[in-house]
């Protein structure tokens, strides 16, 4: 998103201007919702996370400040929903179903997409069993792009801290995925 339409639409959404504000969530609705589903685990969870997330942030766009770059404001309240969430559901289960979902495009062939399936299962699988702060570093890295520095700033650890969460998530996944080619041969 442009930096000067953001903070068109920024200042649109502190005065109240809801068009605005669905305009500019619009612009992180898909890299927000897959931090979500991929930090829950389920798609219900995940909806219920993400919809608890815009409330907070339309209840708190008046309290943000310009000097501090909006995707980092926004994935902040999210680990914060996040980290909440889980608190919660700690009081009754310590279960995460993982969703599976099913790739087809109408150029692939059923095998393909069987195979792109069984690879996309593996890593989903692999990102879940990581512990909850080697996951979620590993998520905000790989698929929503965010520098070190901003995974530092969102989850409030060291620098040092996010890049150990980072290398031994990458070492995990790959032993994982690794020993599941292995099992295949």
């Amino acid at each position: 998103m442009v930096n000067y339409l953001e903070k068109e639409l920024v200042a649109k959404c502190k005065s109240g201007n809801q068009n605005a504000f669905k305009i500019l969530v619009n612009g992180y609705r898909q890299k927000l919702f897959g931090y979500c589903l991929r930090m829950t685990g389920d798609n219900f969870s995940a909806e219920d996370v993400f919809q608890e997330i815009l409330i907070k942030v339309w209840q708190g766009i008046k309290k943000y400040k310009e000097q501090q770059k909006f995707s980092n404001w926004l994935f902040t309240i999210a680990h914060n929903v996040i980290q909440d969430s889980f608190r919660k559901k700690q009081k009754y289960s310590n279960n995460v179903s993982i969703n599976e979902k099913m790739y087809l495009t109408s150029s692939e062939t059923p095998h393909i997409s069987f195979v792109k399936n069984e690879k996309l299962n593996l890593m989903e699988k692999a990102v879940m069993s990581l512990p909850k702060n080697q996951r979620e570093v590993f998520i905000l890295r790989q698929q929503s792009n965010m520098t070190f520095k901003e995974i530092s700033a969102i989850t409030n650890e060291p620098i040092n801290t996010v890049l150990s969460h980072m290398n031994y998530a990458m070492k995990k996944v790959k032993k994982i995925i690794g020993e599941a080619y292995n099992e295949n041969q």
